[in-house]
C-alpha cells in the first residue's frame, strides 16, 4: 500500500503544480486582454519599500494593485516664478482638478529623468534646471514623492500642453492655492504637497 500511496501523493502534487502553472498563464492572458480591450498603454512601474529602496518587483499601471508594504514612486515639480506657482488642470478623467506637473517613474527610470520626461510630455517644457527638495512618503497611499523646485522664468503662453492629459495651466499665489485646496479643486496627493511645502513657507 505504501508505494501506491506515495505514487498517489506525487501524482496529486504534480497535478497541483500544473494547475498553478495553468492559472498563472490564464492570469497573464487576462491582463493582456484587459490592456488591449481598454486600450491601456502598458506602463511598467518599479516597486519600492518604505525606505525608498527599489525592489525586484514591478506592476502594470492601471491594471495591477500595489501590493501591501510596497510603493510606486513619482516625481513632481513645484514651478515658482515671482511668488506664484504653476499648476495643471487635469482632464475630466481626474475631475478637472489641479495638480503639479510630473508623474510616475517608469521601469528602470530615475527620479530626475522621469520628471524631465513628464515635463516635456505634458508641457513641452525642456532645458529646465530642477533642484531636488525632498523624497517623502505620502501618508495615506502607497506613493513616494520626489519633490523638485524649478525657478526658471517660464512664459506659459509659449507652452504647448498635452491635451490628452492637461486641460489648462495657470499661475496661483499661495493664498489662491489655499482657497483651491479648501474648495476641493486640487487632487488629494497634491494638496499634501501644497500644505507641506508651500503653505508652511518651506518654498
Amino acid at each position: 500500500m505504501a508505494p501506491i500511496f506515495h505514487m498517489t501523493v506525487c501524482h496529486i502534487m504534480n497535478l497541483l503544480k500544473n494547475m498553478l502553472l495553468l492559472l498563472s498563464y490564464c492570469l497573464l492572458w487576462f491582463r493582456i486582454i484587459v490592456i488591449k480591450e481598454n486600450k491601456i498603454n502598458m506602463e511598467i512601474l518599479d516597486l519600492y519599500d518604505n525606505n525608498f529602496n527599489k525592489l525586484d518587483k514591478t506592476i502594470i499601471r492601471r491594471v495591477d494593485e500595489i501590493p501591501n508594504n510596497t510603493n510606486i514612486m513619482l516625481s513632481y515639480a513645484i514651478i515658482k516664478n515671482d511668488n506664484k506657482y504653476l499648476l495643471e488642470q487635469t482632464t475630466a478623467r481626474n475631475e478637472c482638478k489641479w495638480c503639479f506637473a510630473g508623474g510616475h517613474l517608469q521601469h528602470n527610470e530615475n527620479a530626475i529623468n522621469a520628471l524631465k520626461r513628464e515635463l516635456e510630455e505634458e508641457l513641452n517644457l525642456i532645458n529646465i534646471n530642477p533642484t531636488k527638495i525632498e523624497t517623502i512618503k505620502y501618508p495615506t497611499k502607497n506613493f513616494i514623492f520626489n519633490i523638485y523646485l524649478i525657478t526658471d522664468q517660464i512664459d506659459i503662453d509659449k507652452l504647448k500642453y498635452q491635451i490628452e492629459e492637461v486641460n489648462n495651466i495657470k499661475w496661483f499665489t499661495k493664498v489662491e492655492l489655499t482657497k483651491l485646496c479648501d474648495a476641493n479643486c486640487v487632487l488629494e496627493p497634491h494638496k499634501f504637497i501644497i500644505k507641506k511645502f508651500i503653505c508652511n513657507d518651506n518654498i
